[in-house]
């Protein structure tokens, strides 16, 4: 399998605390034409001082260090000028943990175990507005959503007291258009779509797109375009 392009050059900051792991994987990504720069943290300290310094266009993050999570980078994260996409980096695949990381505020969820083919086609979907999942992680990913909007009962009715473009926006997601996209579909700024979405999450009490998603489903909201490919579309 061929390395995808992605649609900019872009830096990658690498936080993970197997050195020899870290330190492989760095190698080669620095390989690959489309990546300017790899910087590398084997802890959250180490992350934090990079990130005083260097402006990463993605992170590609490891949960467990040590005796730390590496969730708790996400704050840090948030308060950059601009945000940079997060995939994890995982050697564990069990569902809810992969839930708690995404309601989190990750953009997708990859394997250790993963080639940088796959690594790269990863990075490339996020590039364009999407998240992704590991192919195998995704149906009980869906199914526990699911699950959980069935047994979610605190904002049943928070369809019916949406705006029209409101409505319109969340159809557009239900479809599986990124901000984007769906900015593009409604001339719209990109800002402008983003806003719509996250007054979307606060009307649903929901902390991503994907369980807004999932929730707006269970509740009979149809797509758009229903011969549109159904994307989970990730909070951004």
């Amino acid at each position: 399998m061929t390395a995808p392009t992605l649609e900019s050059r872009l830096s990658i900051l690498l936080v993970e605390d197997h050195r020899v792991f870290a330190d492989v994987l760095a190698l080669r990504l620095r390989a690959e034409p489309s990546i300017t720069g790899v910087e590398v943290a084997y802890s959250l300290a180490d992350a934090r001082a990079v990130l005083n310094r260097f402006q990463p266009d993605a992170i590609y993050l490891d949960l467990q260090l040590a005796e730390e999570s590496g969730l708790d980078l996400l704050d840090d994260i948030n308060r950059l000028p601009v945000r940079p996409d997060v995939l994890v980096l995982s050697g564990f695949g069990d569902t809810q943990r992969i839930v708690d990381a995404l309601k989190a505020g990750v953009q997708g969820w990859v394997s250790k175990e993963s080639s940088v083919e796959i690594l790269m086609l990863a990075t490339s979907e996020l590039q364009r507005g999407h998240m992704y999942l590991s192919p195998s992680t995704i149906r009980p990913v869906v199914q526990h959503l699911l699950s959980e909007a069935r047994g979610d009962r605190r904002e049943p009715g928070f369809v019916d007291d949406l705006s029209p473009r409101e409505l319109e926006v969340l159809r557009l997601l239900v479809s599986g258009m990124s901000r984007r996209e769906i900015a593009a579909r409604l001339y719209l700024s990109v800002n402008t779509v983003r806003t719509h979405v996250q007054h979307l999450l606060r009307r649903a009490d929901q902390h991503s797109t994907v369980s807004l998603v999932a929730l707006a489903r269970e509740l009979g909201v149809a797509g758009i375009d229903e011969d549109v490919p159904l994307r989970v579309p990730r909070q951004r």
